[in-house]
């Protein structure tokens, strides 16, 4: 990961995600490996307590442009690897990704919307795990946008750590590149939009509106060249979808499973940055003007060129040279969905319902 510096403050601006949007195999992972945040195995993470989301979800009153938005959803990550040389000297290597902040609508707490959590990808929230051989990670740290410099300050962002125990969910689909965990944050302080799982594109959707090959995309995420001295500063790309295998194909994660291949030219860094589809043109019901955008999934790595010119799954980390062949792997956002309603993600939730119940004071809001 990189040098982090900063994160988001004060103004109210609704902390959903709305873009208006219906308006209008060598796989490499895609982290970087430079001075930066970290944490350690699920094992032995203490469950930090859920939080429901700190803000309602309404559109803003001015809109802002989508890709304005679309940015704001994101945050950079860096993991802290500590690692062991063969004389025994112990050295902490970080690791940077993208994150971004998600909303599940939950109609128990029509106040605040839901419940916010933060997803990435495993690799990121475990280096190695592409490998099969997880690091012992020993701190993580996020950066957010603030709403306004601190006292005497001009930083726009601010980086704090989390610590090494973060609770971490990882589907039990082996080749699904997804970690997610609850996450809440001071939308006093910082400045963030959370994006709402209603527009994420389920399989069913993708069906119904004949997703195919060709299809405009667009994804942010960190930019390692430049992340930002005084603010965030997420990049934005574009592509299209190149394929959507109809059987499984290696994962970043050296498995067999179900991904899109998307012609956009990704980097270290933009591991678990959200890419959105655009679902505007000819459709079945006829032609949609303008942008109507659904999330696609999140960006997990590219397929890499090797000078015998085959295709593999690798990992992209800093230090490392090879060929990019322009494909970007994507998972589904369907299988986001999937881990955030599974019996455990539920679980949890239904003990915050239970404590709010007999509880004599608002829910935690997390940090």
């Amino acid at each position: 990961m990189a040098q982090p510096k900063q994160v988001a403050k004060n103004t109210p601006i609704p902390s959903t995600f709305t873009l208006f949007l219906s308006a209008m195999i060598v796989v490499v992972a895609l982290m970087v490996s430079l001075p930066v945040f970290a944490q350690q195995p699920l094992a032995n993470s203490p469950q930090l307590p859920v939080s429901p989301a700190n803000a309602v979800a309404t559109p803003p009153a001015n809109s802002e442009p989508i890709m304005s938005q679309f940015k704001k959803t994101v945050i950079f990550l860096e993991t802290d690897c500590l690692t062991t040389s063969a004389d025994g000297s112990q050295t902490v290597t970080p690791y940077l990704g993208t994150g971004f902040l998600v909303l599940h609508h939950d109609d128990r707490f029509p106040q605040i919307g839901g419940f916010n959590y933060l997803v990435t990808n495993r690799h990121v929230a475990y280096p190695g795990a592409e490998n099969h051989s997880p690091c012992r990670v020993v701190d993580y740290k996020v950066r957010f946008n603030l709403r306004q410099p601190e006292t005497n300050g001009t930083a726009l962002s601010e980086a704090f750590s989390l610590g090494p125990n973060v609770p971490w969910s990882l589907s039990t689909d082996e080749s699904a590149d997804i970690a997610v965990t609850p996450f809440g944050v001071d939308e006093n302080k910082f400045s963030f939009l959370t994006f709402p799982t209603s527009l994420f594109l389920t399989d069913g959707q993708a069906k119904q509106n004949r997703v195919v090959e060709g299809d405009s995309v667009v994804f942010t995420g960190l930019f390692v060249q430049f992340l930002g001295q005084v603010k965030l500063e997420p990049i934005v790309r574009e592509g299209k979808i190149a394929m959507i295998p109809g059987e499984p194909i290696p994962t970043t994660l050296r498995s067999l499973g179900q991904v899109y291949l998307v012609d956009a030219h990704v980097f270290g860094g933009n591991s678990g940055s959200p890419i959105l589809v655009n679902l505007a043109g000819q459709r079945d019901n006829g032609l949609i003007a303008g942008m109507n955008y659904k999330l696609l999934g999140l960006v997990s790595g590219y397929v890499q060129e090797t000078s015998e010119l085959n295709l593999q799954p690798v990992a992209g980390y800093a230090g490392t040279v090879v060929a990019n062949s322009g494909i970007a792997i994507v998972v589904p956002a369907q299988q986001i969905l999937d881990l955030l309603e599974a019996p455990k993600m539920q679980e949890m939730r239904q003990q915050v319902v239970a404590n709010q119940a007999t509880a004599t004071s608002p829910l935690p809001i997390g940090r």
